[in-house]
């Protein structure tokens, strides 16, 4: 790993968002090693087409349970870009909150999952919730 430990990949992304191919960036909330303000900062580098849109987007709440307030995590979504901001979990996401895991990666491989608050960027993924 010597070889390629910590290599930015900018512009691997960049040219599977412009093939077209779904690209799903996630992220724990209390992740030291990777925090999710580094993860938007390299996001932000994308030279992809749609990037300016994609960085309008506001953070969607997501919701494990629908009778929960309490927010799971949050969603931005355009096109073929997600981007996943899972709360109360740290650099082991499947591990630290893995309902909400196993939620985003129905939706990422299309799916039905019963998450509240998900109709808008089930849409824009062109996932039916």
């Amino acid at each position: 790993m010597e070889e390629d430990f910590m290599k930015p990949a900018i512009s691997v992304v960049d040219e599977l968002l412009e093939a077209g191919v779904n690209v799903t960036v996630y992220n724990g909330q209390l992740d030291l090693i990777v925090d999710t303000m580094g993860q938007e900062a390299w996001v932000r580098k994308l030279k992809w087409t749609e990037l300016s849109k994609f960085n309008q987007l506001k953070w969607k709440p997501l919701y494990n349970d629908p009778t929960s307030s309490e927010t799971s995590a949050f969603v931005k979504s355009h096109k073929n870009l997600a981007f996943y901001w899972i709360l109360k979990a740290g650099h082991m996401v499947p591990s630290d909150q893995g309902d909400t895991a196993l939620k985003m990666m129905k939706l990422v491989t299309g799916q039905r999952v019963g998450w509240t608050g998900l109709q808008v960027s089930c849409l824009a993924l062109g996932h039916r919730s």
